[in-house]
């Protein structure tokens, strides 16, 4: 579809899809997991994104649960060829556990469908692009339109994780600043 169009349209069109999500309901929110790969350099990348933006998921589906709305989660995500993975490692984070503790909220195993058919999956990967933009080229028009959108709680943007060696100490991205900020308070 972005065949023919000028730079400048497809950033509209892009602004204009991620406005969506701003003007969504209150309790819309968003999840993402940016890493440093070269500061992981033995880590499954998609491994170690998917077991954190599960686990976060996982903690705000608990934190409506305690509140009493009993509704369970559920991950829908892109065809890809990591299908077969994701789904075991689902099934493991809910047997097994993942590295904070086990899955409990969500209904089932992630289920994968074409983000041609499916607009919620493609706002994802807008989301996910703008997050790429933002952490890897420093480039933050699109983050910046969603950024209030990541779920936070108790001033700590939870919705949005930063995997990076300076992340508790030097980084300035707001799912950095705003761990720091409460570690600090909560002295």
């Amino acid at each position: 579809p972005w065949k023919g169009m000028t730079h400048e349209e497809v950033r509209g069109i892009v602004k204009s899809i991620l406005r969506l999500l701003t003007n969504s309901a209150d309790t819309t929110y968003a999840f993402a997991c940016a890493i440093h790969k070269a500061s992981h350099p033995n880590v499954d990348s998609l491994k170690l994104a998917f077991e954190d933006i599960s686990k976060r998921f996982d903690l705000y589906l608990r934190k409506m649960n305690a509140e009493g709305n009993t509704q369970r989660g559920l991950l829908i995500l892109d065809e890809s060829s990591h299908e077969t993975s994701l789904q075991k490692l689902s099934i493991d984070f809910r047997n097994i556990g993942t590295q904070w503790g086990a899955i409990k909220f969500l209904a089932d195993i992630p289920l994968f469908v074409d983000s041609k058919a499916s607009r919620l999956v493609q706002l994802a990967d807008h989301i996910a692009y703008s997050v790429f933009k933002r952490y890897n080229m420093g480039d933050s028009q699109y983050f910046d339109i969603i950024a209030s959108k990541f779920y936070s709680s108790d001033n700590v943007i939870h919705g949005l994780a930063h995997k990076h060696p300076n992340m508790s100490t030097t980084c300035m991205c707001i799912a950095c600043l705003s761990r720091r900020y409460a570690s600090s308070n909560a002295m």
